[in-house]
């Protein structure tokens, strides 16, 4: 990374040390645009914990940054010392203190959340929805096929995984280019004011979803916020509404954003592809190593009290980032780690998180990935990037793509 000579001070709180503090922006490294998750591996080279000055991850603040997996494993797994309590700051942009659920709530709080919503997303829950899954990716495809080439993120990446959950949330599809909207001001959003007004936005329709809801409820996610009961109570205003933010934020970016890397990698690697079509027996392995090693998730903690760590002196309410894209190429987790190795027979990743704060709907982002590569293998033909075209790389807080131009 370079030395920090003539790097500004200014911001940076008094009990950081100079040698500490570097300018960091992950779609800025140099080869960004080609390959994000290779251009930040960077990072690895040193320090393992340092300061950056730059807006990073899901945060408009400068913070640590922790580059090695087992450092982040550490943290992850530690909520008393590295709390996830207003990690997107999304109700202060509003004035406002609910809580994101479970998200950001930590202890025996989190885990009374956790009891109650794991069942939603359980293998078996989701397996009853494998083949609705799968109608709605063929129906994108479909459409896709008829023009002999798509922008997959616009035509597929984006609206396949986001259909599928504003089903399980009740929301009408039709309105998707909306909500769309909303999730690009809240996520990339480049101004605080872009954050604030789609933060905004969503709450007000949530808040009249819920109100509905409660009049007639209809057995989808926002219903069961309505109808739910933990220690023997409905849950509060907040609670609802904080339960029903997290899923529909959730829904409607992070599989896309895996899907956007994962089609990009393919198109790029014809003979991987081509070993996919041949055995496609292959595939959930295959699913695995790219989802280990094609990372979208940047997360972010709170220091609870002041601690050394590792030799770096933190105080509390310092915050933390950790770019789980980085930990995934990270020798110390894998071997080979930038090896895309689809028989690779030993996994070990934190792509969904560690700890107590695990993805509660990894089961359904597997799902969701593996009905993608089946149907688009069996039936679009060899796809590539289409000529003269660049896929366009973001990574405010959740890396992806915005545009990945297809041709086959």
């Amino acid at each position: 990374m370079g030395d920090n000579a003539g790097i500004s001070m200014a911001g940076v709180p008094d009990h950081v040390p100079a040698d500490l503090v570097r300018p960091w922006t992950y779609d800025e490294a140099p080869g960004a645009q080609q390959d994000i998750h290779l251009a930040n591996t960077a990072l690895l080279q040193g320090p393992e914990i340092f300061y950056s000055t730059t807006t990073v991850a899901a945060t408009a603040f400068s913070a640590w940054m922790v580059t090695r997996s087992d450092l982040m494993r550490e943290i992850l797994r530690d909520p008393e010392t590295f709390s996830s309590r207003h990690l997107t700051g999304w109700a202060e942009l509003l004035g406002e203190t609910w809580e994101l659920i479970p998200l950001e709530t930590d202890g025996r709080t989190h885990r009374a959340y956790r009891m109650l919503m794991n069942p939603l997303f359980s293998p078996k829950n989701i397996t009853a929805l494998e083949d609705r899954i799968r109608q709605s990716a063929g129906g994108f495809i479909d459409a896709a096929l008829k023009n002999g080439g798509c922008d997959f993120q616009l035509d597929f990446g984006h609206p396949f995984p986001v259909s599928v959950f504003l089903h399980l949330m009740g929301l009408p599809v039709e309105q998707m280019e909306q909500f769309l909207a909303w999730e690009t001001g809240l996520l990339p959003g480049e101004t605080t004011e872009d954050r604030r007004a789609a933060a905004q936005a969503i709450k007000d329709y949530l808040v009249a979803m819920i109100a509905e809801r409660r009049q007639k409820p209809t057995g989808d996610l926002i219903s069961f916020a309505v109808t739910s009961r933990i220690d023997d109570r409905f849950l509060t205003e907040d609670e609802m509404l904080g339960m029903v933010f997290v899923l529909f934020a959730a829904g409607l970016d992070t599989v896309a954003s895996m899907l956007g890397f994962i089609f990009k990698y393919l198109a790029e690697n014809p003979e991987q592809q081509r070993l996919l079509r041949r055995e496609p027996e292959l595939i959930g392995n295959a699913m695995e190593e790219m989802i280990r090693a094609l990372a979208p998730v940047t997360t972010t903690r709170v220091v609870t009290r002041d601690i050394d760590f590792h030799g770096v002196r933190l105080k509390k309410d310092d915050r933390i980032n950790l770019p789980l894209p980085v930990a995934a190429r990270d020798e110390r987790e894998c071997e080979r780690p930038n090896e895309i190795d689809f028989r690779r027979e030993r996994f070990r990743h934190i792509t969904f998180g560690d700890g107590p704060h695990v993805c509660i709907g990894a089961h359904l982002a597997r799902r969701e990935i593996k009905i993608a590569l089946e149907e688009w293998l069996t039936r679009v033909p060899e796809f590539r990037i289409a000529d003269g075209q660049q896929p366009k790389v973001h990574a405010h807080g959740v890396w992806g793509l915005s545009s990945l131009p297809l041709t086959w």
